[in-house]
């Protein structure tokens, strides 16, 4: 008995430090090959919180913020939509300045509860100017270009309303546009702001349970249920190549609720662990915890085919790899700096995350890396540039300060595979339970097994043959001789 609570302390022993390298609220996690919690070190860390009056006492509160963008030259926008207003800062957070509406024609124009806000490479601000059923461009000195309303198109319905809320522009002009209360996908303009079409669909399924239920229902039942219809786009970011990336709800436990949308629309997020959906939380998905399952409510694309993803329901964040293979999370719901209640966008500036928390007087916190998040985010680029040699490093670094992180050991074994070590490789591949890999290791070492026995095995059969044969020879011989005497 004795020896076994010793053993028990020894365990709690090891696995405390890991959770505790950094001064937070919140302690770090991560998933096995199981779906299975296991701990982690605290990957970021929050570095600072602040609401408006922190900045400027004249700001007062916000009221309903919606989103933050980071733009090309760093500065950060707000979007105080319960006050109609856009509130830009530059990256130390100094305001820089509020604009309320904007001059169309010489008449001034309020806001009237925007939602979005996006800056091109060019410094054009791209406002979805909501209730006012438009989205409005301004340049750099923040002067009317020209404002994109709703379309003239063929199978709108009658009441149908302009309503967008988020918005990303790609290097070709091409404006992008989450509306609320449209299915059929993303809304997407040219350069000119006529409409082109839908960009991206939402893959719709059952789950089993409702497949089970359908087979027992009558007709009338059937034209009585609700129609399986996509859900709406969430959040909205677009990466250094170009790639769009997009959260909703799912309707179906097999389903991500992220997306990573080529220029031709298709979702090209890769994901080769079918049991790591880009979901959140897995165990309270499956258990059917009070809380519910994580709800994504944003992303923000990150270098290297990194993302991260902002859940609601927990107030966490969830960083992923371009894999689909997560990294760490961070963050929960509380009053506690590093908290939130409301959260509503994530954004990336340079290696921190800021996320901004709609509850009570609104809140922005931001996060910095750790040693540990550092070596993550070295790590993944590296493997990413195809530069081995120094991920391996970051990779050994974390598997001694994390022996639970599966990643670093299947990304050390990734490294003896392309050297030609597939025993090494074989060994570190499992411990990563990197199924995939481990296949590919397992089939090159039994292929060099029997390049190398099976010469020895040939030689050996033809020798034994030779020596079978010669044998029988002589018996034959032998035995004519003894004949004839």
């Amino acid at each position: 008995m004795k020896k076994c609570i010793a053993i028990i302390l020894a365990v709690l022993f090891i696995i405390t430090p890991l959770t505790t390298l950094a001064d937070t609220p919140y302690q770090g996690y991560n998933f096995n090959f199981w779906g299975v919690t296991v701990p982690a070190p605290v990957a970021y860390t929050p570095l600072r919180s602040f609401n408006l009056d922190d900045i400027d006492p004249e700001l007062g509160e916000m009221s309903e913020p919606t989103d933050l963008h980071i733009c090309p030259d760093q500065n950060i926008i707000l979007v105080d939509s319960g006050n109609d207003r856009i509130i830009i800062f530059d990256e130390e957070l100094n305001l820089n300045r509020v604009l309320t509406g904007v001059y169309v024609d010489g008449a001034f124009t309020e806001f009237n509860r925007p939602t979005g806000v996006f800056v091109t490479p060019d410094r054009d601000m791209f406002i979805s100017d909501t209730l006012n059923h438009r989205i409005v461009v301004l340049d750099e000195n923040d002067n009317f270009i020209r404002e994109i309303t709703s379309p003239d198109i063929e199978g709108l319905e009658d009441d149908f309303i302009f309503l967008p809320l988020h918005i990303v522009v790609d290097r070709g002009g091409r404006t992008f546009v989450i509306v609320q209360r449209v299915f059929e996908g993303i809304m997407s303009f040219d350069v000119n702001g006529e409409f082109i079409g839908y960009f991206g669909t939402i893959n719709v399924g059952f789950s089993p349970m409702q497949l089970f239920w359908r087979l027992f229902m009558t007709q009338a039942q059937l034209d009585r249920q609700q129609l399986f219809i996509p859900t709406e786009f969430q959040g909205m970011d677009i990466d250094e190549n170009g790639f769009i990336f997009t959260t909703n709800i799912e309707r179906w436990a097999g389903a991500n609720q992220v997306m990573r949308l080529n220029p031709r629309g298709q979702n090209v997020v890769r994901n080769f662990n079918d049991n790591s959906r880009i979901n959140g939380d897995q165990w309270f998905r499956w258990a059917g915890a009070l809380s519910g399952p994580s709800v994504f409510v944003d992303v923000a694309a990150m270098s290297h085919g990194m993302f991260v993803c902002l859940d609601s329901t927990r107030g966490r964040i969830f960083t992923y790899d371009q894999e689909g293979n997560m990294l760490h999370v961070i963050g929960g719901t509380g009053a506690m700096q590093g908290m939130a209640n409301r959260p509503v966008s994530i954004v990336v500036l340079n290696d921190d995350y800021l996320v901004l928390d709609a509850h009570g007087r609104g809140r922005i916190t931001q996060f910095t890396p750790t040693q540990y998040g550092r070596l993550i985010n070295t790590a993944i680029r590296a493997r990413y540039d195809g530069d081995e040699a120094t991920a391996v490093v970051a990779w050994r670094e974390l598997v001694a300060l994390d022996e639970n992180f599966a990643l670093a050991w299947s990304g050390i074994g990734r490294a003896m595979l392309a050297e030609g070590d597939n025993v090494q490789a074989m060994y570190y591949l499992r411990r990563g339970m990197d199924v995939r890999y481990y296949s590919v290791a397992f089939r090159r070492h039994r292929l060099d097994r029997m390049q190398h026995v099976l010469p020895n095995v040939l030689t050996a059969g033809i020798a034994l043959a030779v020596v079978l044969i010669t044998l029988k020879i002589v018996l034959k011989i032998r035995k004519r001789g003894a004949a004839v005497s």
